[in-house]
């Protein structure tokens, strides 16, 4: 409360009880806007990812797969942001199919749903035809990308195969997929 030059007193929003000027409650209070800043801050710029070390343990998995069923594929491994976080190609995997297994990764970590959930409506008369077009014509619609989820739905990559038909690369896909999984404790879908 401030007097007034007729007498009165003024209140004032912020008027701060003479004990609460203490050094030890000032620092407290700047302790306690710190820890409200960084939550905030967390919550503002954090965003899961897929590294590379699981990068690795999804590529191992999908690579050993491959071997298993006898096709060697292009495995491309990408983050939660669409960037390519690894890559290679088998020996005898089709060249010309190199692209497409990026574009697999990029289009499953994009859109959150494996590329060959688009079978049924890129066609003529689909709902969505023509989206192949789009993304510089990297959104690809062959089956063998599939995005890797964690316990709340966040992205945190994708992976994308291609050298066999679009179901042998989405089976090894899905080989890498599960792997990182594993390693992070969540179930697979």
């Amino acid at each position: 409360m401030q007097p007034t030059r007729d007498g009165a007193t003024e209140s004032y929003p912020l008027d701060l009880d003479t004990s609460l000027s203490t050094p030890l409650h000032l620092n407290a209070a700047y302790s306690s806007s710190q820890t409200m800043l960084s939550s905030v801050t967390t919550a503002i710029v954090s965003h899961p990812s897929l590294t590379s070390s699981g990068a690795r343990v999804a590529l191992s998995a999908a690579e050993l797969r491959a071997k298993e069923i006898g096709i060697p594929m292009n495995i491309a491994i990408a983050d939660s942001h669409i960037h390519l976080l690894a890559f290679t190609p088998m020996d005898n995997a089709k060249i010309t199919s190199i692209a497409i297994a990026i574009d697999k990764a990029f289009t499953a970590s994009g859109h959150r749903v494996p590329t060959s959930a688009y079978k049924r409506t890129v066609w003529s008369g689909g709902v969505a035809f023509g989206i192949g077009h789009t993304n510089g014509g990297r959104f690809c619609t062959i089956g063998g990308g599939v995005p890797i989820l964690d316990g709340e739905g966040n992205v945190l990559g994708a992976v994308g195969c291609s050298s066999g038909s679009p179901a042998q690369d989405e089976e090894v896909a899905r080989a890498g997929y599960e792997a990182v999984l594993e390693v992070i404790g969540r179930e697979t879908l």
